[in-house]
């Protein structure tokens, strides 16, 4: 597909996203990669990624695939260069999807105690918690991003199409690369547009992603270039609830945030609704990786669980019970003190008053 009615058309449905969160642009250590590929700028410049959300679906034969990073940088100009399977579409997302998944999937508040007294500190409380070799698949406008889709038969090839059009690729990430190349994987190029540099304020809107796949897969082999901790949430949206099956977690099992069906009427966000109606089952899972070199040795892949048990995590709160601004148990006992002294000082005045004398009766004549 190329510039005409097609990207068009890919611009108006819109349901994934890549995001370069925050209000400005603050400098920030080395890291070149992120989970779902890798951040590109200036020799001079730094970019890092903390943390990443992605939303999976796959209906058998194609997957869509948002992504949502919290980003770092001090460029003034940054590329994201996100492998695929096959070649992909690339449109801009609705914020919204995340925003919301966040929200019903969040842990929810459980009641496990009732303070009736501030605390004195004498506990110990909880802890706070294109040349040869390449070949240029599609390009399209995308708001301020320049997006291309790339396929590439050789890394050298590659990198010498992406370093003439200013991305500049460290070390790490072209030694990342290479496997995903080998294999006959396909690359989202995507940019800020030369033009808009001077009016980036830091945040883009995201991307949705589509491609065909055999299987439901993440890319992560990229992000063990990162040098800086990650910290990655996926949210699968299929019939059933999914598992994590690839190698990257049987060594460090992922948590899971959230497993349950949640209703397409649920949501206001029409594209989140729309991929809940093709698979109502959510499946969260989240993983921090303090070591990235060591610790991701693989895309991440998923399969069907053995049954669709549901999983809303839940922690524990302390109820307070009070009584206006003040806690109840001093008031009461402050309270009771007080009518105790009352009637001790009432029973005192009845022992301290004399006996009533009776007047004699008069004699009788």
């Amino acid at each position: 597909m190329g510039r005409g009615a097609g990207a068009r058309h890919a611009l108006r449905v819109t349901v994934m996203s890549v995001a370069l969160a925050g209000a400005g642009l603050v400098a920030a250590p080395p890291a070149g990669a992120c989970a779902c590929g890798g951040f590109v700028d200036g020799p001079a410049y730094d970019t890092s990624v903390s943390h990443e959300t992605a939303v999976l679906q796959w209906d058998g034969t194609t997957e869509t695939m948002l992504v949502e990073l919290a980003t770092l940088s001090n460029a003034p100009e940054v590329g994201l260069l996100l492998p695929t399977p096959a070649p992909a579409e690339v449109a801009l997302a609705d914020p919204q999807v995340f925003r919301e998944l966040d929200e019903l999937t969040r842990p929810r508040a459980v009641v496990s105690d009732t303070r009736w007294w501030p605390e004195l500190g004498f506990g110990s409380g909880a802890d706070a918690v294109a040349g040869a070799g390449v070949t240029v698949l599609d390009e399209v406008r995308l708001g301020p991003l320049d997006v291309t889709t790339l396929g590439a038969t050789d890394t050298g090839a590659l990198d010498t199409w992406l370093t003439e059009r200013g991305f500049q690729l460290p070390e790490t990430i072209r030694t990342a690369l290479a496997p995903y190349v080998g294999e006959g994987w396909s690359f989202v190029a995507a940019r800020l547009a030369p033009e808009e540099a001077a009016a980036f304020d830091g945040t883009l809107q995201p991307l949705r992603v589509t491609f065909p796949s055999g299987s439901l897969v993440y890319p992560m082999r990229m992000s063990a270039a990162a040098e800086d901790t990650q910290s990655t949430r996926t949210y699968v949206l299929a019939d059933h609830r999914v598992d994590r099956v690839d190698p990257t977690a049987e060594a460090q099992e992922p948590t899971v945030r959230f497993a349950g069906r949640l209703d397409p009427a649920d949501v206001t966000s029409q594209e989140l609704s729309a991929l809940l109606a093709g698979g109502g089952f959510v499946t969260a899972h989240e993983q921090v990786f303090t070591e990235p070199a060591t610790q991701i040795v693989s895309d991440f892949a998923f399969a069907p669980a053995a049954a669709d048990v549901a999983h809303t995590p839940t922690y524990a709160v302390v109820a307070e019970k009070r009584i206006g601004p003040f806690f109840a148990g001093p008031v009461l006992a402050f309270a009771g003190v007080l009518a105790l002294a009352a009637l001790v000082v009432w029973r005192g005045r009845r022992r301290r008053s004399p006996a009533p004398t009776l007047a004699p009766h008069p004699a009788r004549a």
